[in-house]
């Protein structure tokens, strides 16, 4: 995504204009109002830098919502339980991890935790997960298959979402700053709480038509391998998946421009709307 002069021509414009109104009486009002302006982009570099910060590594934190929203949108998920007294996650963990790399160019599944900082928690929870990268859409759009499992005696199960990141918009990220004296007065507090992401919204998926093709293309690709794994190792430890057999079409071939899908508190609709923007 390049960046627009216009942007920069227009804020330059409007900080003119707010210049000389305030240098009409004096040039007190105007210094006042640089010192205040400069203290604004100060803190929103500070609190966009802390939360990228908070969210780089293997630990993403998050206060009690949104905790892969640094990861992208969510267009598909897919959960299965079943029972089995042979260490099947473990298989399943290692199988699906090689079917990617092998068959996609896509990165080994590898942990991450996320950690769950909500200060009404006598302490912070965290929480181990998997991910694998699939390679980059011509419109560097990245595609990412987020799992988790879990076993409980017995019961095992298996759950994965289909993310979708795109790039960091520098016409966002500049009108972030330009902006700052107005709208950072608003956010200071939620920051503080925990209830403010800075990196909101600084991310947007290419909208074109050609990438919308590609970043569905490959998430019914990366999906298709993932499940048909789970399939050829459930089947290996003698679990019945007639029932999964049954459900491929539906599990592998949703429409995405209807319905929900649900990360935690996150709702994304249509596929225009996930095109539209997401926050990181």
């Amino acid at each position: 995504m390049r960046f627009r002069i216009r942007n920069l021509v227009l804020a330059a414009a409007v900080y003119l204009v707010v210049a000389v109104v305030l240098a009409q009486e004096s040039f007190g009002p105007l210094g006042a109002a640089l010192v205040y302006s400069g203290i604004c982009m100060l803190l929103t570099w500070y609190m966009i830098a802390n939360a990228e910060t908070r969210r780089t590594g293997e630990t993403i934190e998050f206060n009690q919502l949104n905790p892969a929203s640094s990861l992208g949108v969510q267009y598909e998920s897919f959960h299965h339980v079943f029972n089995s007294q042979e260490p099947v996650i473990e298989a399943l963990l290692k199988n699906i991890s090689t079917a990617l790399v092998s068959k996609l160019g896509c990165s080994p599944l590898r942990q991450i935790t996320l950690k769950d900082v909500d200060k009404e928690l006598p302490k912070p929870e965290s929480r181990v997960f998997y991910l694998s990268t699939a390679p980059l859409t011509v419109r560097k759009s990245e595609i990412t298959l987020l799992c988790t499992f879990s076993r409980e005696a017995d019961v095992q199960g298996l759950r994965w979402w289909a993310m979708v990141l795109g790039q960091r918009d520098p016409n966002v990220v500049f009108w972030r700053y330009a902006l700052s004296p107005i709208f950072l007065p608003l956010t200071i507090m939620p920051f503080l709480k925990g209830t403010h992401d800075p990196l909101r919204d600084l991310v947007k998926i290419y909208p074109g038509f050609f990438n919308s093709i590609d970043v569905l293309s490959r998430i019914r690709e990366v999906q298709f391998v993932a499940f048909e794994t789970v399939v050829e190792t459930l089947d290996s430890f003698g679990i019945d998946t007639s029932n999964l057999k049954l459900q491929k079409g539906n599990i592998l071939n949703i429409n995405v421009s209807g319905g929900q899908t649900s990360f935690g508190s996150v709702v994304q609709g249509t596929m225009n709307k996930a095109l539209s923007g997401v926050g990181r």
